[in-house]
């Protein structure tokens, strides 16, 4: 393939691209050959027709159009390549010289990425936090494996503090129940505090197959603005009172926790190691995210519009499953925050998106300018590590489709450029 460019001004470039004769008549083969499976010609079964006579009953317009736009298609994919392009946009094609089988010429005119001038990347101010673990981090693993280990029985005295309960409730607000206000089956530890304040402590002294109405306030910063400081009727039903019997802390529980484990000082050192390499791990991304949006903000850098509109899309369609999950809507959310889509996009997103595309973009200038890449190696190892964790032939055969390939390997690019610029600031 050969190819020429010119600088049309507006990060727009257009290239001349003439295609090697064999390619040509290559992609003309392979399009006689897709295009005779439903040839009919008499004599010879559907799909069974020799291309040489198939070619002749192919519809010659059909043809050129099979045959061009492939041959343009893997033209575009190592012109882009080769010029390590980032499009913003589908380019824009036209054909100035096809003759079937032999020549095929176009032009491309193509949107790039602006270019992006870095501010230097080894004098950045953000640092990384200390990682500390104390008894009390401790301590709290170990009471929620005790928790986990604990003996649940029913009974039939009065709910204390430390029961568990089986419950079903609605709640209303003048007269009206209230979205995300309804559960049935619902498994509530009383004195853990996960409900608001007077919930817990209005089902303690009540029995089993109890049915009372408890009227409790919303707490004035709660996140749904209808409710936030509402009086509020939850009417209960309390279907079962569970005794907790926690083992005690000592060596014998230790040893149930894992037999390598002889003693509750084993035990305690094995969590305080985990606790440490999961702070340091968090401490070391949120150093690497805090130098890379340092450097972006210093940075020279022109935000295409098409990029951050596409991550306004992307970060809505997060928020709205997330809402989804915990019961709500978009609309509800919009309505208690008395905001428009629009108004929320703009104030709310749009900062988000922007900051998303601007980091990208920093991203990929910094791994472009110390000659960063991912090997097939390297590439290949990070999905036979991902298809050990699935047992879904589905999933397995998705990470070996040569767009997750192309995922992974930009993965591992934006691993490595992190790495190097922490290291460039310790």
């Amino acid at each position: 393939m050969k190819h020429t460019k010119k600088n049309l001004g507006g990060n727009k470039l257009e290239y001349r691209v003439e295609v090697a004769a064999d390619d040509v008549t290559k992609h003309h083969e392979a399009a006689v050959k897709k295009l005779s499976r439903d040839v009919k010609v008499a004599g010879f079964r559907k799909g069974r027709v020799p291309p040489e006579v198939a070619a002749k009953h192919v519809d010659p317009s059909a043809l050129a159009d099979e045959a061009v736009n492939a041959t343009i298609n893997a033209a575009l994919v190592e012109l882009i390549t080769l010029e390590q392009l980032q499009l913003l946009d589908r380019p824009e094609i036209a054909v100035t010289k096809f003759v079937p089988a032999q020549i095929l010429e176009f032009t491309a005119v193509v949107q790039i990425v602006p270019p992006v001038k870095l501010a230097n990347p080894a004098k950045l101010k953000a640092k990384k936090s200390a990682v500390k673990i104390g008894d009390s981090d401790i301590d709290e693993v170990l009471e929620n494996l005790r928790r986990q280990a604990a003996e649940k029985k029913p009974v039939k005295r009065a709910a204390a503090d430390g029961d568990e309960v089986l419950i079903d409730f609605t709640g209303t607000k003048d007269g009206v129940e209230f979205d995300g206000g309804r559960s049935t089956d619902y498994t509530l530890v009383l004195g853990s505090n996960s409900f608001i304040p007077g919930f817990e402590a209005g089902i303690v002294g009540r029995k089993s197959g109890d049915k009372f109405d408890l009227a409790v306030k919303f707490p004035s910063d709660y996140g749904v603005k209808d409710l936030a400081g509402a009086d509020v009727i939850f009417a209960i039903v309390l279907k079962e009172v569970r005794e907790v019997k926690s083992p005690k802390l000592d060596d014998k529980f230790a040893s149930q926790v894992a037999p390598d484990f002889k003693t509750l000082d084993d035990l305690r050192r094995d969590i305080e190691r985990e606790l440490a390499a999961r702070a340091e791990h968090e401490a070391t991304q949120k150093f690497e995210d805090d130098l890379l949006s340092e450097l972006a903000e210093k940075s020279s850098v022109e935000v295409p519009d098409v990029l951050v509109d596409d991550q306004l899309g992307a970060l809505e369609q997060q928020f709205t499953q997330n809402l989804m999950y915990r019961g709500l809507t978009l609309d509800k959310f919009l309505e208690d925050q008395e905001l428009t889509r629009d108004e929320w996009l703009e104030k709310e997103l749009r900062p988000m998106a922007e900051k998303r595309v601007r980091n990208s973009m920093v991203m990929v200038a910094l791994a472009r300018q110390w000659d960063i890449a991912a090997t097939d190696e390297e590439v290949a190892a990070r999905q036979s590590a991902m298809m050990t964790q699935y047992n879904d032939p589905t999933l397995i055969e998705r990470f070996k489709d040569p767009e997750m390939a192309r995922q992974i390997a930009q993965q591992i690019v934006a691993e490595k450029t992190l790495r190097r610029l922490a290291e460039l600031n310790q």
